[in-house]
């Protein structure tokens, strides 16, 4: 009997396409890790994991002004937020 599971994560607001992307990949991991480490436990296997769906999306960052209480400076630009959703198979081990 197979089982399917979908993972979704989404990163950070990032300066670049790189480090978002990075950083996704990064909690991708971790989460399939972890998943990988609970249906391991209830005596299954990993089968397959296939990408549904990713994008990196530009996110516009509102302007800050310099303000001496917080020390900012005028910080306008565009933030980019990377975005997956994966479906992952399991099923019981065989022996």
């Amino acid at each position: 009997m197979s089982r399917i599971e979908t993972v979704y994560a989404v990163s950070d607001p990032q300066p670049s396409v790189d480090a978002s992307v990075r950083q996704l990949a990064q909690r991708l991991d971790k989460s399939l890790n972890d998943l990988v480490t609970i249906f391991e436990q209830a005596g299954e296997q990993l089968w397959t994991v296939e990408p549904a769906s990713h994008t990196v999306t530009p996110v516009p960052s509102a302007p800050h002004r310099w303000t001496p209480l917080f020390g900012r400076r005028d910080d306008q630009g565009t933030r980019y937020v990377a975005s997956a959703l994966l479906m992952v198979s399991f099923q019981k081990r065989i022996e």
